[in-house]
């Protein structure tokens, strides 16, 4: 699962590829059992309230017996994806411990060869300390065909199983192994292939008992489990009658059933026992070991302990609940000990990133219903989804409910009148009118009375991103650099002009997709449309001058490119070297700044390949556009102003920024996490020639980074915007002089300002 370099075993803490974000939601004391938590006794359905309203909208059963269930998170990051449809690699969790296979490298005498063995590696939930091969086995890695089967006790004991196909004799050969907790092999048996009936290579998923019986099963129509005792024996050999054997889970008193429960119902049969099925009340999307609880039955209403002999069904929390927050169809594996549930609820395909959760069950006291803030956004992204699903799991008085708001401009209007969401997403608002008009609360005192972050903590780029148009309003957790990135060494930094651009474009093909139009927004500006032309204090522009003349009329000297496919998406398919002069890029860390990217069938090499990265034309040189994924502003005119800054304290804290690999690779925005990420993607260099390079990329990025721009955004709603691209796109097309053209915007965007 992890490499490793050399054949040794070692503990590393806070390793440089696993971090963590735990999301404390308070202390705990863990009860002996959930028993006596009656059905939908933790049940707290949340109901959305009407936009703008707060307060405490949970559902509550009146005879709850004062118990919540609350789920504590705990965040892990891999260098591997870890996914159960992985032929490689095999995995369990126990209360304390993810479990996954990894291996080992030996080297040869001949130090070329080396040998790749079996073993295991494991990292702690609550505090991501890696173990790294705290287990190296004797079996060598030699594909799929003998990848092992591993399971993990509550105990902490490890069991694999093993399924050994000798290529020369044509024959499998089978065996189990136990280890200890501390990595010690206790024994190991070898089974007999005849005994297993033919199936020992369909047995790929098991269970163990507390008592220490290893029970393995194949899967599917004539399935059978195979009962090994606690030195590793085989006992017995069960085939269920069920349709299907889909399973095989541990229940009370030490009893194991197999199940079905994709047939026409849900079935249960004990192993050994006389035979008699068992109809599950509910319909399991997944069936866990439950021991003295019983059954643990998810559903996609919540987690139900199920007992077969007695049909009781005991829902003991649902997905809903304001202290759960969990997507039934995430959850992966469930381990249960002494009424705490570890619960492997989410893996990340994209960002290799893990979510466990440990549920307890606590006084309902101390966990009353939480007060509703109500966030509008245009586009309710599944990362946005994840920065809201975090903040609720760690809040206890807030939670944040995303309101999907499409009509932009009718959200505008709402904030005039003095209504709208407590919390905005306005990525994609011009938000400069709304600032000047007070619609946006200003955050200032905020941050002075804060125990989480005050606005020093803060880049400096990043604060002055921050205000709009001379108000501290706005927030964003993250951000990336952008930057033009030239085919050579043709530009230098502090020559990369307007003017330098547009002499250039005037005699090249500048982008893979160009116009006059294009060329015109490089000009105006990256922070505001225009606003070098722009006197917002004065209230004066002067759109009708030599500058803003010249750059309309080079403008519209620059050659269209526009290739399109039939949806009408510009299609990003390799050009030939030299055909275009610039590419863009976007650097969420010192990796993306190395050279060797490719721009079509070219690549960048060279030592000064640093000097081609020219950020983006300015009126002094170039600049590099700060830009954020979500940009958050509290209504001032919010009745919750307090619960939406929570929610925005929150994103700024120490504890979040310290994670946020977790989410995804972008920049933090407080100093202390910025230094840090920057280095944590490299881990130790292996040299001093690789550690100086390291060092040259990561200054250039912590200083691009400290003097970022604020890249605009909302351009389509800028008035000044509108007026521009209206009358110079007539321009472009040979319908107005320039002469008319640039009087007409000096006289629109004169009356604009006049209104303000």
């Amino acid at each position: 699962m992890w490499a490793n370099r050399k054949y040794k075993r070692g503990i590393c803490v806070g390793a440089v590829f696993l971090f963590l974000l735990s999301a404390s939601c308070g202390v705990r004391d863990i009860p002996d059992s959930v028993s006596g938590v009656g059905e939908g006794q933790s049940g707290q359905e949340s109901v959305q309230q009407p936009q703008g309203q707060t307060g405490d909208t949970s559902i509550r059963t009146e005879d709850n017996g004062g118990v919540t269930a609350v789920a504590d998170f705990h965040y892990m990051k891999t260098d591997r994806q870890i996914s159960p449809w992985d032929p490689m690699l095999s995995y369990d969790i126990n209360g304390e411990w993810l479990y996954a296979t990894d291996y080992a490298e030996e080297q040869g005498e001949d130090g070329e060869t080396s040998t790749s063995y079996y073993g295991i590696t494991r990292i702690r939930i609550a505090d991501n300390q890696e173990e790294k091969l705290y287990v190296v086995t004797e079996t060598e890695m030699l594909g799929a065909d003998n990848k092992p089967l591993l399971l993990a006790d509550r105990e902490g004991n490890c069991y694999l199983f093993w399924r050994l196909y000798d290529w020369k004799e044509k024959d499998t050969a089978y065996s189990l192994e136990k280890y200890g907790p501390e990595g010690e092999l206790l024994w190991r048996t070898r089974q007999d292939g005849d005994a297993l009936e033919g199936m020992g290579e369909r047995l790929e998923q098991g269970t163990v008992t507390p008592d220490g019986r290893v029970i393995l099963y194949s899967y599917g129509q004539g399935g059978c489990a195979f009962c090994f005792g606690p030195e590793g024996t085989l006992e017995a050999v069960y085939q269920p009658e069920l349709e299907s054997l889909e399973g095989v889970v541990l229940g009370k008193e030490d009893r194991a059933y197999g199940y079905c429960v994709t047939g026409k119902e849900p079935v249960f049969v004990e192993l050994g026992g006389a035979g008699e099925r068992y109809v599950c009340p509910e319909a399991p999307l997944g069936v866990y070991d439950g021991y003295e609880e019983g059954l643990m039955i998810r559903t996609g209403e919540g987690m139900y302990a199920y007992v077969p002999e007695t049909g009781e069904s005991r829902k003991l929390w649902s997905w809903k609940d304001e202290y759960i927050q969990m997507d039934a169809d995430r959850v992966d594996k469930v381990c249960q000990e002494d009424g705490r549930f570890t619960l492997l609820c989410e893996f990340s395909d994209t960002y290799r990133i893990l979510t466990f959760a440990n549920v307890t069950f606590e006084d309902g006291e101390k966990y009353p219903g939480k007060e509703t803030v109500i966030l509008a956004t245009d586009y309710a992204t599944t990362f946005a989804k994840q920065l809201v699903r975090m903040y609720n799991r760690q809040s206890s008085r807030y939670k944040v409910e995303i309101v999907p708001t499409l009509d932009m401009e009718a959200l505008q209007r709402q904030l005039l009148r003095g209504e709208g969401a407590d919390l905005m997403d306005v990525s994609r608002i011009y938000k400069g009118d709304l600032a000047r008009q007070g619609v946006f609360e200003d955050l200032d005192p905020y941050y002075e009375r804060s125990s989480l972050v005050k606005q020093e903590d803060l880049l400096e780029s990043v604060r002055e991103a921050y205000t709009v148009k001379g108000k501290n309003v706005t927030v964003f957790p993250f951000f990336s650099l952008r930057t033009l990135r030239a085919r050579g060494d043709f530009v230098k930094n502090d020559e990369w002009t307007i003017w330098k651009f547009l002499e250039l474009g005037e005699k090249n093909r500048m982008l893979y997709t160009q116009s006059p139009d294009i060329a015109l927004d490089y000009c105006m500006g990256i922070r505001y449309y225009g606003e070098h032309f722009i006197d917002y204090e004065n209230k004066t522009c002067s759109f009708d001058g030599e500058e803003f003349r010249q750059i309309l009329e080079s403008c519209g000297k620059w050659e269209i490119h526009t290739d399109r496919n039939g949806s009408g998406l510009f299609m990003d398919h390799s050009g030939e070297e030299g055909e275009w002069l610039f590419d863009t890029l976007t650097i969420r860390s010192p990796l993306d700044a190395e050279p060797k990217r490719i721009l079509g069938n070219y690549i960048y090499e060279g030592e000064d390949y640093l000097s081609t990265l020219v950020g983006y034309p300015g009126w002094e040189g170039g600049e590099y556009p700060l830009w954020a994924y979500s940009i958050f502003a509290i209504n001032s005119a919010s009745p919750n102003k307090e619960g939406a800054w929570d929610f925005v304290e929150y994103m700024l804290s120490e504890e979040f920024q310290a994670g946020i690999g977790l989410m995804e690779d972008l920049l933090p925005v407080r100093k202390d996490s910025f230094e840090a990420n920057l280095r944590k993607r490299y881990g130790e260099p292996a040299d001093p020639e690789t550690e100086a390079f390291v060092e040259e990329t990561i200054r250039w990025v912590e200083e691009k980074a400290q003097s970022a721009v604020p890249m605009r955004s909302g351009v389509n709603m800028d008035p000044v915007a509108a007026i521009v691209y209206e009358e110079a796109g007539m321009y472009f097309a040979g319908d107005a002089t320039l002469e008319a053209t640039v009087k007409k915007i000096q006289t629109r965007v004169q009356l604009y300002l006049d209104e303000l």
